[in-house]
């Protein structure tokens, strides 16, 4: 099984579930994809038209604002707040990146 680990997050690729604090988190499948894609690429800042690429084979109705949006959702179920994140950084003027910290094993 492929999992992504990083400090209280872990994705499962293979079963498309993430847990935060060994709480698994209640994703919708752009949420889950969103956070598929940045766990994928630590460190990569996305713009919301790379995010809009990635994710237009699964909601063709993607518009950049719902990029925010979508984030925005994302980021509270991780816990993150723009003062406080841990996961996810906004990158301003460009878009967004993930941040977390890789599990030491």
């Amino acid at each position: 099984t492929k999992i992504l680990q990083y400090e209280g997050l872990e994705v499962d690729l293979e079963r498309r579930t993430a847990k935060l604090d060994d709480e698994q988190l209640e994703l919708t499948t752009m949420e889950y994809q969103l956070l598929k894609l940045f766990a994928e690429n630590p460190g990569k800042t996305y713009t919301r038209d790379e995010i809009l690429n990635e994710l237009r084979g699964i909601d063709a109705q993607l518009f950049s604002r719902s990029v925010d949006i979508l984030v925005s959702r994302l980021r509270q179920k991780l816990g993150d707040t723009s003062k406080q994140a841990r996961f996810i950084k906004t990158v301003w003027g460009t878009g967004y990146a993930f941040i977390g910290q890789e599990a030491s094993a």
